[in-house]
Formats: C-alpha cells, sequence, structure tokens
C-alpha cells in the first residue's frame, strides 16, 4: 500500500531541519526513527512496539516515508507499512478469542492514520 502527498513549500525551505524535527517529535512519541539520506532524497523509517507480543496482537505501527524536493513541492511517499502483526491478529483472534481481534482492529485504526499524521506533522514543520 503506497500512500503520496504533495505541497508546496517556501523558497527558504530546509529539509535537513525538517527531517530532524519530525524525527526529535516521533523519538518523543515512543517511535524508532531511522533515517537514510539517498541523494537528495531521505527516507525516514518510523517503528513503534515492533517486537514481542505487541507485534501479533496488531498494535505494532510502521511506516517509511520517502522524501524528495520536486521543482518547489515536497513529495512524501508511504510505503513498507506494518499490516503482518494485524491480519495474524485478526485471523487468530476470529478462530481463537475475541481478545487479539479487537487489539488488531484498534492497531489497524491506529496503523491507517499514521501516515497522515506523519504528512501533516511534516507539512507543518515545512511552512515554519
Amino acid at each position: 500500500m503506497t500512500d503520496t502527498m504533495i505541497f508546496p513549500v517556501g523558497p527558504h525551505f530546509n529539509m535537513q531541519n525538517v527531517v530532524t524535527q519530525v524525527v526529535q517529535m516521533y523519538q518523543a512519541k515512543g517511535f524508532s526513527v531511522t533515517v537514510l539520506p539517498m541523494g537528495p532524497a531521505v527516507q525516514i523509517d518510523f517503528r513503534k512496539g515492533d517486537d514481542g507480543i505487541t507485534k501479533y496482537a496488531g498494535l505494532a505501527l510502521g511506516v517509511k516515508a520517502n522524501l524528495t524536493f520536486q521543482a518547489g513541492n515536497m513529495v512524501i511517499n508511504f510505503t513498507d507499512q506494518e499490516w503482518t502483526g494485524k491480519i495474524v491478529g485478526l485471523a487468530v483472534g476470529w478462530i481463537l478469542c475475541l481478545i487479539p481481534f479487537i487489539t488488531s482492529i484498534v492497531g489497524c485504526v491506529q496503523q491507517s492514520s499514521l501516515p497522515k499524521s506523519i504528512g501533516t506533522d511534516i507539512q507543518m514543520l515545512s511552512m515554519a
């Protein structure tokens, strides 16, 4: 699943400052954030609860954001979203008991809103 956001940025846009601020913001929220510069683009990997039972209960969150600056616009492509644990939790919950099913639904809602939340935060930081 790939989501894309495109928005204009000002003439004094500094991608490094935006990346630094978004990394600090999401680390404060408990995410493990990895930044990989790729020429003029940057890939940021956001992960939270990606270990142990949290992952298979469907509550792990994860997405990669690829940021590029093209013709006065910031382009953000979201890839590699964390859906595996949610699918396992839904299947186990459907067959065995309701608790993993419910936690997986909660995880699905959180995961589906994560790219939009990150994109909105990056857009707000880009305008500052």
